[in-house]
């Protein structure tokens, strides 16, 4: 059994696309949510499923969160086929299709106990560590249960691990989509007229959207031009890149700085620095290419040489306004006051030999001079070195 864009489940919504009102509703009472996630990239209906929301992974590959929405309630067989629908996705391409929901006005009274004990599971659950044996006995407990219900043991813990459920009704889609963009998208206030044009806007995208995919930037220039003279209340928004990719969601841009501070540092080789600074300008060129803002906010918790990476990245390469987030204050590399007095007294290690390279050391509030002195492993010998350091701690942005 094959999965594909051709196959007859595939093809038969966008061939015609009639009596789709339930999951264009569900669609559109989620664009909100999906545009304020960093990670979103681009939504496509009657793809391989009723919707493929779209997600930045590293090196430009696209992570696809598959959803079929159905506007009744799901039958036994009609539940576990669905399911059954989304391993073979799985099965096909696994590194592309990662996440999977299955969205309906009710589950039946022989599936709704499964939906319950995976919400548990998923919600209070996740105050436990993964590996903790009170949630492993409570997922045997879900796939025992299971095997009662005459379903096959790699299919209810595909589901387990993989597939999500939702009740939905569609009724409320158009009044309730100035509320998520009021929930999602905080930083922009919309007048109820306004809110009425967006909407509007967004449904003619969603309606063209089995015949290719619906942008993040499209949707946000139509979020631009709805805001008028506010658009800067957006424009102005940043993308968080989250540094570290550890507990990262989906949903999130991340890179691995924290792995280059700290003890791990001492670890780390050329071309794991290499690596960093690709991953860097790669989620880098794709905000510049998926949003008209320009402004990133960053952790200011790391080392020097990955705090210099990611400026270089960011900053010095796709011009991006920074907002660096360091013990409550946020610091922006736009804002340009600077307080009275040098902070830094500088130095100068004359080089003894002729040279292209220099190393510059900048240090507060501690000195780390000692930290330059490898003339025993002869790496700085006879090279020039620029040396700033300060007592001081920084206070402000000025």
């Amino acid at each position: 059994m094959t999965a594909g864009l051709l196959e007859k489940e595939s093809t038969g919504g966008a061939t015609a696309r009639v009596g789709f009102e339930y999951q264009d509703a569900y669609v559109l009472q989620n664009l909100p949510r999906w545009l304020g996630q960093s990670g979103f990239s681009h939504v496509v209906s009657e793809a391989f499923g009723d919707v493929q929301v779209c997600y930045y992974a590293p090196r430009r590959e696209v992570r696809h969160f598959m959803i079929e929405a159905k506007n009744h309630g799901l039958s036994t067989t009609e539940f576990w086929d669905e399911v059954a629908r989304f391993k073979k996705a799985h099965e096909a391409s696994a590194l592309e299709h990662v996440r999977f929901s299955l969205v309906c006005p009710a589950y039946n009274s022989k599936t709704s106990p499964f939906v319950a004990m995976l919400k548990r599971l998923r919600g209070v659950g996740s105050s436990y560590q993964s590996h903790s044996t009170i949630l492993q006995r409570d997922r045997d407990d879900v796939l025992a249960w299971a095997e009662k219900q005459d379903v096959s043991k790699g299919l209810a813990e595909f589901a387990l691990h993989h597939v999500y459920f939702e009740t939905y009704s569609a009724e409320s889609a158009d009044t309730a989509f100035a509320g998520e963009v009021e929930s999602h998208l905080p930083s922009i206030d919309l007048t109820g007229k306004k809110a009425a044009r967006l909407r509007d806007r967004f449904k003619e995208h969603i309606a063209n959207s089995s015949k290719g995919p619906v942008h993040r930037i499209q949707l946000e220039s139509d979020l631009i031009e709805v805001l008028a003279d506010d658009s800067s209340k957006w424009t102005g928004t940043p993308t968080r890149v989250r540094l570290s990719r550890s507990g990262a969601t989906l949903e999130q841009l991340a890179l691995p700085a924290d792995e280059f501070a700290g003890h791990r540092r001492s670890a780390k080789v050329a071309s794991d620095w290499h690596e960093l600074s690709e991953s860097a300008q790669d989620v880098a060129a794709f905000i510049a290419e998926s949003t008209e803002r320009r402004s990133v906010v960053l952790d200011g918790r790391q080392g020097m040489s990955a705090a210099c990476l990611l400026g270089h990245a960011f900053r010095a390469t796709n011009n991006f306004v920074l907002h660096v987030e360091h013990n409550g204050v946020v610091y922006r590399t736009d804002m340009y006051d600077q307080a009275t007095g040098p902070f830094y007294l500088a130095s100068l290690q004359a080089g003894t030999v002729e040279t292209a390279h220099g190393a510059v050391s900048i240090a507060f509030t501690t000195e780390v001079g000692a930290d330059l002195d490898f003339g025993h492993a002869g790496i700085l010998e006879g090279t020039p070195v620029l040396s700033l350091a300060s007592g001081k701690a920084v206070t402000s942005q000025a």
